[in-house]
């Protein structure tokens, strides 16, 4: 029994001690807390060292640019042809193929010709002895032996002949239906065995040499074009031609504003498609510009697009570009000044005046050094 109770002694004992240290523990927490002389809140020390960034930034030498417009367009033809039949008759053969290049004058189709050639044979005839009659009527009216009015009724029957000749040479041509212009034999609407009537389209042939390109030109540009000026066409897949402005229309688009202007490339072959997306560089003014990369571009907090440099002092600074002339890799722009070191990498880390640290100021765009 006796040592139940020294036990429960015990266990009082220790509860007691614990419970005045949780005591004072919490007390103590409570007095530091508040204790303004003793705790004051984190502060920067006015010696703290300030982080500088560093960026890469070099000199680029501005060059004379042509300031371009680029703006997208359709190859087009330089004409569509449809040809038609100008005699009912039936298709005997056909000489070409579609897609075949052809030139002008080449045949494409041939008409059954019936009698035709004969009733021309028997024209050519009639022709010839009128032309006799006249003659010899002529040679009768110098010595007086055939009266005047005969000599005008001979006339008559020459010249009915000739006409009856030239009826029959149109129609007998008209079997051969050709080709009259160069170019693509792009359609084809009969086959052989087929009865057409006059009027009846048969063929569409593309005149494709020269190759016409048609842009819009927005209306504040279209003062600094003329015909005969050069412009680059870039077609799908980067090959490049040169194309010459052949027509500006002189009545903007009602809803648009923007003028219609024609671009023509040389197609001789041909070989050149009609309808293909092509990007046209139109040149206008020569100005000096600075050739970037599109990474270097960053935006002001307006969105304006822009270059930061580094003044000679190695503050950060921004300033607005125009870009004149664009490629995939590469912008040419205006308005960055001259001494300008254009911060090539880091950009992103850095604001309008900031202090840099600029390493490698020497860099090249042109040689990659």
């Amino acid at each position: 029994m006796q040592k139940i109770v020294n036990v429960n002694g015990s266990w009082l004992v220790a509860s007691v001690i614990a419970a005045g240290i949780g005591i004072y523990l919490l007390t103590a927490d409570v007095v530091n807390i508040n204790d303004s002389e003793k705790v004051s809140p984190p502060s920067r020390s006015n010696n703290e060292t300030t982080v500088i960034s560093v960026v890469q930034a070099s000199h680029f030498e501005q060059v004379p640019v042509k300031r371009t417009l680029t703006l997208y367009g359709t190859t087009e033809t330089d004409r569509t042809v449809t040809v038609s039949a100008e005699l009912a008759a039936r298709v005997i053969n056909i000489s070409a193929k579609r897609g075949q290049l052809m030139a002008a004058g080449e045949e494409i189709i041939r008409l059954r010709e019936g009698s035709l050639k004969a009733q021309l044979k028997s024209a050519e005839a009639r022709v010839n002895q009128a032309e006799q009659d006249y003659q010899s009527a002529l040679l009768l009216q110098k010595k007086k032996h055939i009266a005047d009015n005969q000599i005008t009724q001979l006339e008559a029957s020459l010249a009915e002949a000739l006409s009856q000749k030239k009826q029959f040479q149109t129609l007998w041509e008209n079997t051969l239906i050709k080709a009259p212009v160069s170019g693509i034999l792009n359609k084809r609407h009969v086959e052989i065995g087929d009865f057409i009537d006059i009027g009846k389209p048969v063929a569409e042939i593309l005149d494709l040499d020269p190759l016409v390109i048609d842009v819009d030109v927005p209306q504040n540009h279209i003062n600094f074009f003329s015909s005969g000026q050069k412009a680059v066409v870039r077609f799908p897949g980067g090959v490049t031609s040169e194309a010459t402005i052949r027509f500006i229309d002189r009545q903007a688009d009602a809803s648009t504003r923007t003028f219609s202007v024609e671009l023509t490339i040389p197609n001789p072959d041909m070989k050149i498609p009609a309808g293909l997306s092509v990007e046209a560089d139109l040149l206008m003014e020569e100005v000096m510009a600075l050739e970037i990369s599109p990474a270097w571009l960053a935006l002001s907090e307006d969105g304006e697009p822009g270059i930061k440099w580094v003044t000679t002092g190695n503050r950060v600074e921004f300033t607005p570009v125009d870009v004149v002339k664009s490629e995939s890799n590469r912008l040419w722009v205006t308005g960055v000044p001259e001494q300008a070191r254009v911060i090539t990498r880091g950009q992103g880390f850095v604001r309008s005046g900031d202090q840099v640290d600029v390493i490698n100021p020497d860099v090249s765009l042109v040689t990659g050094e």
